[in-house]
């Protein structure tokens, strides 16, 4: 069985320390690991490049011991929060984190500067009341715009943009947040403004530069993603980033307020990129004609991306679907002719400066070794097209 190296240290399981001790220890040894999963009654799960496993299998030296309602309380009142004394633990169930799950049966919670890494938390009950607790871990050091695995062409268009709409999209856990925090950090390093963000909750906070920097979170400092949106465009923003775009008035802000001057970035859940616009449309119902020319006119771009775990289970590579607002690909937008769009991706009949396939990064990591043919078919939107260039090795 394959495992992380790591000392043969004997972790502590009581109340204080055991969820703590083994998060430290996955986070000391294990760079691929992105999640931490928790239920009451059950052992840690991990998921990383190596897939969902047990954390005490990835790691001999942590204890296989069952979680308890009080192992997840005592970790999030001593080091999420700084509850010390046992008293406030009660406390703090009692007065924090009970009325939130009763109202809302979830909370979010962040852990900022644990080593090289953040946390974010989402406390839920599940299963008739037990409480569940899943840990995302991102790094706590933004990769720089240049650094990312993303098409050169891309990546210098990203660094020109100062207008515009540019939408990232993919599955959960496909780098989308690291992507847009590293095109923020790059106008922060590189133009003077005013950056602000409407999150869900805040993953990694940003450092004034030449920019200040706004960073709100849903749920703390402003009640809804729209509220959020519409408070902003009176705060003076150069560049604007959401989490999510759930409702009409934020996928109206995002399509008109990268028109208007600002560069509007929004992170989103899709399959493909033609489905993301589509999407974003969908959500404007009887405004959509209307709203459809203005993107044609506002969007810079659509990055559909996608996390492939390597082949030695250490890493995560980043492949890319990108298309362009050039050419025929503004024709299909002003047109609606999301069909004829789709048909000629999928045919090839769009330039490079129109549309980059992710299957010609996908082909190569496979036959360089890289990752597996069945893992890049799982991430791929063009099955057809990723089995065509992989027959031509």
């Amino acid at each position: 069985m394959d495992t992380y190296s790591s000392s043969d240290a004997v972790l502590s399981t009581d109340l204080r320390q055991g969820i703590a001790s083994s998060v430290r220890h996955a986070l000391l040894f294990a760079h691929s690991i992105t999640d931490i999963m928790i239920h009451e009654g059950r052992p840690m799960m991990a998921k990383s490049a190596k897939g969902t496993r047990p954390l005490h299998e990835l790691f001999p030296s942590i204890p296989d011991f069952v979680v308890t309602r009080e192992h997840i309380v005592c970790y999030l009142a001593g080091y999420v929060e700084g509850e010390i004394r046992h008293e406030n633990v009660q406390k703090y169930w009692d007065h924090k984190l009970k009325p939130i799950l009763e109202a809302r049966r979830t909370a979010n919670f962040r852990l900022d500067g644990l080593g090289a890494h953040s946390l974010r938390y989402t406390l839920f009950l599940h299963a008739g009341g037990q409480l569940g607790l899943a840990m995302r871990i991102t790094p706590a050091a933004i990769t720089p715009l240049n650094q990312l695995s993303l098409p050169v062409q891309l990546r210098s268009t990203l660094s020109e943009a100062t207008s515009g709409f540019i939408a990232i999209t993919g599955p959960t856990g496909a780098g989308k947040t690291a992507t847009a925090m590293s095109i923020l950090d790059h106008h922060n390093h590189t133009h003077s403004g005013h950056i602000v963000t409407i999150e869900d909750p805040v993953e990694v906070r940003l450092r004034p530069q030449k920019c200040m920097v706004t960073q709100r979170e849903v749920g703390y400092d402003v009640t809804s993603f729209a509220d959020g949106m519409r408070d902003s465009l009176r705060m003076s923003p150069d560049v604007m980033l959401t989490s999510e775009i759930r409702d009409s008035e934020t996928a109206e802000v995002v399509i008109q307020g990268g028109e208007s001057g600002s560069l509007m970035l929004a992170t989103m859940h899709g399959r493909t990129t033609t489905g993301t616009l589509r999407k974003i449309l969908s959500y404007t119902g009887t405004h959509a004609v209307v709203l459809r020319s203005v993107l044609a006119g506002s969007l810079i771009g659509v990055i559909r991306q996608a996390l492939v775990p390597s082949v030695k289970g250490d890493r995560y590579l980043l492949a890319a679907d990108v298309l362009f607002n050039v050419g025929r690909v503004t024709q299909f937008i002003e047109s609606g002719d999301w069909i004829g769009l789709e048909a000629a991706i999928r045919e090839d009949k769009l330039g490079a400066s129109e549309f980059i396939s992710m299957n010609t990064r996908l082909a190569e990591l496979v036959k360089q070794g890289e990752i597996d043919a069945a893992e890049a078919m799982r991430e791929t939107s063009d099955m057809t097209g990723l089995k065509r260039r992989l027959q031509q090795r």
